[in-house]
């Protein structure tokens, strides 16, 4: 009995750390696409998510987790789609390479 219990709360434990939340991968970006990200993030993002991006309007975005996962693509996804509740869709706006430029440079934030 004790270890069906067992079992089921480390079931239960795991799939709740893998919902939305993989570790981030390792961002390695050069000085050129850092600063570029850096300017946007001055220009889209700062207003609402503060300029060292602890939050402000918009989340904290220094956290080890994500309201919709801290993974490059679903950073990707906010960013070129928005989100309900305020987050803009900048798919409009940005290059690809940008979005994903920019989804890396907030991986890298602490």
């Amino acid at each position: 009995m004790k270890t069906v219990w067992l079992s089921a709360m480390v079931l239960l434990f795991l799939a709740g750390c893998s919902r939305h939340e993989s570790a981030p991968a390792a961002v390695n970006l050069q000085p050129f696409e850092r600063a570029q990200a850096q300017k946007q993030y001055a220009e889209l993002c700062a207003a609402c998510h503060g300029s060292h991006a602890r939050g402000a309007v918009g989340p904290d975005l220094t956290t080890s987790r994500f309201k919709y996962g801290k993974s490059r693509a679903a950073i990707e996804k906010s960013i070129l789609d928005g989100r309900p509740g305020g987050m803009p869709a900048f798919g409009s706006y940005l290059k690809l390479e940008e979005v994903k430029t920019l989804a890396d440079y907030l991986l890298t934030l602490q």
